[in-house]
């Protein structure tokens, strides 16, 4: 079963990958620092580092839950 979900970790990140450049109207665009100790970024990195984030989150937390149910 980790397989499995290793599988969907990879799949799931390269489509998030994808759709962080596909779904903004420009993905170029740069999102200002709020403070002086962080730095501009763009709006698909912060794409693929939220949406990368909470999807493998989600998906590793299923994971710990049936893996602990079969043991």
């Amino acid at each position: 079963m980790k397989r499995l979900f290793i599988g969907l970790s990879i799949v799931g990140f390269v489509v998030i990958c994808v759709l962080s450049f596909v779904l903004p109207k420009n993905p170029f665009e740069i999102i200002p620092a709020m403070t002086m100790v962080s730095f501009d970024k763009p709006v698909w990195l912060c794409g693929i580092i939220g949406g990368g984030f909470i999807y493998l989150m989600v998906l590793w937390t299923i994971y710990d839950k049936l893996s602990h149910k079969e043991n």
